[in-house]
């Protein structure tokens, strides 16, 4: 032997010794489920967290069901899949109109 400790891979039936890398504590089995549960909670929290613009407030709405519940602008969090929202408009929205031509019965104007 060349000295090389024998968990590490001595390798004595060709003479030759090989260096393998020390073991890794964690499997591959518990390193899939780790990043399973990671992404699974990613999914989980962008379905839950959403964003009511300025000007609007959000209803909700759980089993089609209208809640009590409204949020203000902002950044909030719900039950993802269970409950949904839509945003309601409560600011007075002013459109201005230019330059179209009006019919009346004594021509264009």
């Amino acid at each position: 032997s060349s000295g090389i400790n024998a968990e590490y891979g001595d390798n004595q039936n060709d003479g030759h010794s090989r260096i393998l890398p020390p073991p890794n504590p964690m499997n591959n089995s518990t390193g899939t489920i780790l990043m399973f549960i990671v992404v699974l909670i990613g999914i989980i929290f962008q379905f839950s967290m959403h964003r009511v613009d300025e000007g609007h407030i959000a209803v909700y709405y759980r089993g089609g069901a209208l809640l009590q519940s409204t949020s203000a602008p902002g950044f909030h969090f719900m039950m993802p899949f269970i409950t949904n929202y839509v945003t309601v408009q409560v600011t007075t929205q002013t459109d201005e109109v230019k330059d179209i031509p009006c019919g009346t019965s004594g021509g264009v104007m």
